[in-house]
């Protein structure tokens, strides 16, 4: 069967390049373990392509956001670990399945621990702590009182605790305060573990994957995808030319009329639109890449379509691929540019492609 046959766009993953790039992260901390963070569909990624290649870089846990996520996963009989916090209808059923829960305050403990115990069975937890996030999590100034309180729950195994940089920057003040109170607070408590870097962290702020730290999150760096991180470019967008038509000078491009040709020109319609996950940002800017050559956006991108001026490839024709973005800093079509046109960064967009998008695993 022709592999294009239900393919119009596709995210290609490089199982291979994620696998070394976890392995290059977990290698600049000081033996931490890796926490595979695969929330959100592995970011968009696509969990039954990423986490296999996490469990074969050595992962033993996978951080989770819902519930529904945990269901997914439990397949893999690895620990699930949610990492901000639980809403009450959940508690009972996470129990259940065995997900290790987040303790934001001495309230939800309360509510594990008497949930626990109707289930005659303990419930492991770890404590969230805000340490400057300011989102969720008990107070750094309180924590070590409230732990202390936690610790005492007698359903409750309590397995460590963690909080979450706002700002990840090398020299930065809050953060270098985060680590310290961070530290402080871990050796008071003296639980099996501690972590406060993700991928931010672990890539710029070395003091959060020392002593007395001894895990890290890895989520968006595993794709290569954050500037200046030394990373393997892990995944590439893809679509293929639905029409190549000649269009005439006068004539414009798409909605609004918002593009006009200047001369007679050789307009591809690439078969991908904003319902895949091409930012409307886009329009009349940026590029895509067929053949090897760069082909400027034309007009305002579609719902299911965007047209590019195929001047520089006139051999073109309809069912040639086309390369959206890739992962590979520095390249042309580097998402940084997706990034910076949509005024957001690589979480976004990777995130915001469709489900209607096949990912598909390469190496």
């Amino acid at each position: 069967m022709n592999e294009n046959l239900f393919c119009r766009a596709r995210l290609e993953v490089d199982r291979e390049a994620i696998k070394s790039n976890v392995r290059a992260l977990q290698g600049m901390s000081q033996n931490c373990d890796v926490l595979g963070v695969v929330k959100a569909n592995a970011y968009g990624v696509g969990t039954d392509i990423v986490v296999p290649a996490l469990l074969e870089a050595g992962v033993k846990v996978l951080g989770i956001a819902t519930l529904s996520e945990a269901a997914e996963l439990l397949k893999y009989g690895v620990e699930l670990r949610m990492l901000s916090g639980v809403m009450p209808e959940e508690i009972a059923p996470a129990i259940e399945m065995g997900v290790t829960l987040p303790v934001i305050d001495f309230e939800t403990a309360l509510a594990i621990d008497a949930e626990a115990a109707r289930q005659k069975r303990k419930a492991t937890v770890q404590l969230a702590i805000d340490s400057g996030m300011g989102r969720v999590g008990i107070r750094l100034a309180e924590a070590e009182e409230t732990a202390k309180k936690i610790i005492a729950l007698e359903n409750l195994n309590v397995t460590g605790c963690y909080s979450h940089f706002p700002k990840a920057e090398p020299g930065d003040a809050g953060s270098l305060e985060q680590i310290s109170g961070m530290t402080r607070l871990a050796h008071v408590l003296r639980l099996p573990q501690n972590h406060l870097a993700a991928s931010e962290g672990t890539l710029f702020m070395p003091g959060a994957s020392r002593p007395p730290f001894n895990l890290i999150r890895l989520g968006i760096a595993m794709y290569g995808v954050l500037p200046d991180c030394g990373m393997k470019g892990a995944v590439k967008f893809k679509s293929r030319l639905a029409a190549v038509r000649r269009c005439p000078a006068g004539g414009t491009v798409s909605y609004g009329r918002l593009h006009k040709l200047s001369s007679e020109t050789l307009v591809g319609t690439v078969a991908a639109g904003y319902a895949d996950g091409v930012p409307l940002k886009l329009t009349n800017k940026g590029f895509f890449r067929v053949n090897g050559k760069l082909c400027p956006i034309l007009g305002r991108v579609t719902m299911d379509y965007t047209m590019i001026d195929l001047s520089a490839v006139p051999g073109a024709k309809v069912g040639d691929k086309v390369e959206l973005f890739t992962s590979m800093q520095g390249d042309s079509i580097d998402i940084a540019n997706w990034s910076n046109y949509k005024g957001t960064h690589a979480w976004d967009i990777l995130c915001s492609i469709s489900p209607r998008v096949e990912r598909r695993a390469v190496n």
